[in-house]
């Protein structure tokens, strides 16, 4: 899988090509589920390749000295015959938002962005192609993106954190926090025999009294 950092590869109603549908059964243990592939292409500015890697645009394209004006636009492929290019990225929890369908918003949660394509286009235009992938998917969101299959549609699609962990100082807030046991008790009275209970209290503590 490509070490790009996840986060930086999001979309916010970008229009794109609903270009197909899936909806199939897929295993979960013993059961099976319904499940829904959605495909989508997205055709625009090859800067969007900056997205995926930063080095990318430079790699498939060159500058036109006849056409290229600003000195960070590329429109010139290097290589005409490459095809269309694999690209190893997958978004995990990925939540995806399809913009105003039947007056309403389309969204789907938990599911996976991969299958990634990349067609580079003489004149500085890339197409982008990818899946979502989602488990049992609403049944109202599918029949709702039938109605717009092969339909240029506004998304929206990003890559969900999991709730943020404590950091090391919250948790140890918390422990200090929490009730001590009766083996703790007992470990910290021989480890503190002046009976002091914090930092602070040993530190005023008179060793010719101990």
């Amino acid at each position: 899988m490509s070490d790009t950092n996840i986060e930086v590869f999001q979309l916010v109603k970008e229009r794109v090509l609903l270009a197909h549908l899936n909806v199939r059964a897929e295993k979960h243990g013993d059961e099976s589920e319904a499940a829904l592939d959605v495909k989508f292409e997205l055709t625009t500015a090859n800067s969007i390749l900056k997205k995926l890697n930063p080095d990318l645009l430079g790699a498939l394209y060159d500058f036109d000295k006849q056409a290229d004006v600003e000195d960070d636009f590329k429109r010139k492929l290097r290589f005409p015959l490459l095809g269309v290019l694999p690209w190893d990225l997958e978004l995990p929890r990925t939540k995806l938002t399809v913009h105003d369908v039947d007056g309403n918003d389309i969204v789907l949660h938990d599911g996976r962005t991969n299958k990634y394509r990349i067609e580079a286009l003489d004149g500085g235009t890339v197409k982008l192609i990818f899946r979502c992938k989602f488990s049992q998917p609403d049944e109202d969101a599918v029949a709702s993106l039938m109605r717009v299959l092969q339909q240029d549609v506004p998304i929206s699609l990003e890559s969900v954190a999991l709730a943020a962990e404590p950091d090391n100082f919250q948790q140890a807030d918390l422990l200090s926090q929490a009730p001590h046991s009766d083996a703790r008790k007992e470990a910290e009275s021989l480890f503190n025999p002046a009976g002091a209970q914090s930092p602070e209290q040993l530190l005023e503590i008179d060793p010719t009294k101990v």
